[in-house]
């Protein structure tokens, strides 16, 4: 049985895409190599850029708010656009999630990406926590990046992303 066909009944929600994913961690002994990138500190004064890069690369799972939710570093172009960035998302006592990693598709393959995820494991090993991380499986080139990278594969997950559906009243024909 799907797993998602036990919640059918949730009023008001609605299930949008279903995602397999590796989470992976990477291991205490694995040490961040310094970078020749030049890296920025992200804020939510950048949210709307963020959000039009994470749309452009990985569209939907990243929102105007996501920002607030960690520590987020990006790459500029010379022209000063935002071509790549990443950061955090949940924090669990002892373990921190990078998330929001992306590249925009006319820079990739330049170790922009990995130069970020390293950013953010030397700011969790100041902190002392472990760096974890979620990939589609279908990310196949992603997925490959980590494992050289140190991570180690923990196990499969599926998330399902889900919305809310706007309730009607029906006797005034107004939605709330």
């Amino acid at each position: 049985m799907d797993y998602w066909e036990e919640y059918t009944e949730v009023p008001r929600l609605v299930r949008e895409e279903t995602l397999e994913c590796l989470q992976m961690a990477l291991p205490d002994g694995v040490c961040a190599p310094d970078t020749e990138t030049e890296i920025v500190k992200l804020s939510d004064a950048n949210a709307d850029e963020m959000v039009a890069l994470t749309t452009r690369a990985f569209p939907g799972f990243f929102r105007q708010r996501t920002c607030e939710m960690g520590s987020y570093y990006g790459v500029r172009s010379p022209s000063g656009e935002l071509i790549a960035m990443g950061g955090e998302r949940l924090k669990l006592d002892g373990f921190t999630e990078i998330s929001g990693v992306c590249t925009h598709p006319a820079f990739r393959g330049r170790g922009l990406a990995a130069a970020i995820i390293w950013q953010v494991v030397r700011e969790h090993r100041k902190e002392g926590v472990v760096s974890w991380l979620h990939v589609a499986s279908a990310n196949r080139r992603a997925a490959q990046l980590y494992l050289r990278m140190g991570f180690e594969e923990i196990r499969k997950v599926t998330l399902h992303r889900v919305s809310r559906v706007a309730q009607v009243d029906t006797d005034s024909d107004s939605t709330y």
